[in-house]
């Protein structure tokens, strides 16, 4: 390839790299009595009647630029708000425990600090600001992010959720009787037979890479380990839970079980299937 071409494709991704950065928009949400959350979004080409909110949980790694940016492609032809937040590590160590805990189960007693209710939070901000018709909004959260929002759905207060995809959570807080976090013995937050049968009631999908059998980056504490050797195995174990207690209570249960053939830990591929269920 001669130079001229050369030159011809850089300007093509560099154009490329700066459409997509246009699109992504961010603003810092400051109107609550906790820390700062950054929150990155992308609008549609029109916002009307029919516009749709859906949120983008990041992992561990905190990565929503790099989520929303690959979620961006997703949905070019779809009419929907795109929101990453963004929970900064300094400020949000154990953002997917909803700060209602740290990691080794001591809970945080500074109930004014828990993020409990707050993509209702957000999700009232955007309706607000662009004035949008919805009532409701629909999630996607990958790892730590699968984490946070089953938690989110199991623990808020009547969440304005449409539907949610869960994919591939490092472990779970399971509706039985493990000590919190890894159960709902002593939770510090109060859960009804009314919201339990809400969590159970929803259009949820728990979404499985068959190759998610590794030990990176796993939590290898003891009340984890006893939820299974790995994600795929604890998912399994937790999605069976969940149908024994819809059984055992005689509660009606909406949540999918998705198996992603040939998938590890990816985010992105999992995004990708996530978005034929979520779009």
């Amino acid at each position: 390839m001669n130079k001229s071409l050369n030159f011809f494709w850089m300007l093509v991704l560099v154009s490329s790299s700066n459409l997509h950065a246009y699109e992504v928009k961010q603003t810092t949400f400051a109107f609550w009595d906790k820390p700062d959350v950054n929150l990155l979004y992308k609008l549609p080409k029109n916002i009307d009647a029919n516009t749709k909110v859906l949120f983008i949980i990041h992992g561990q790694s905190r990565n929503a630029d790099s989520y929303i940016e690959h979620w961006v492609d997703l949905v070019e032809e779809e009419n929907v708000i795109l929101v990453a937040p963004h929970f900064k590590r300094s400020d949000y160590r154990y953002f997917f425990l909803l700060e209602t805990a740290n990691s080794n189960g001591v809970i945080n007693k500074n109930e004014s600090g828990y993020l409990t209710n707050s993509i209702d939070t957000f999700f009232s901000f955007f309706k607000n600001k662009y004035k949008l018709d919805t009532s409701k909004y629909s999630m996607f959260g990958h790892s730590a992010g699968g984490q946070f929002s089953h938690r989110y759905l199991m623990l808020s207060d009547n969440p304005k959720i449409d539907k949610a995809v869960i994919a591939n959570p490092g472990w779970y807080t399971f509706l039985a009787g493990a000590r919190y976090p890894y159960g709902i013995k002593d939770i510090p937050v109060s859960i009804s037979n009314e919201g339990v049968k809400n969590f159970l009631s929803m259009r949820n999908t728990l979404m499985l890479g068959s190759k998610d059998t590794g030990s990176s980056s796993l939590n290898t504490s003891p009340g984890a380990m006893k939820q299974g050797e790995d994600r795929l195995s604890r998912g399994n174990n937790y999605f069976n839970s969940l149908i024994k207690t819809t059984k055992e209570n005689n509660i009606p249960f909406r949540w999918n079980y998705h198996l992603v053939e040939g998938v590890d830990h990816d985010f992105r591929k999992m995004s990708d299937a996530a978005a034929k269920v979520l779009l």
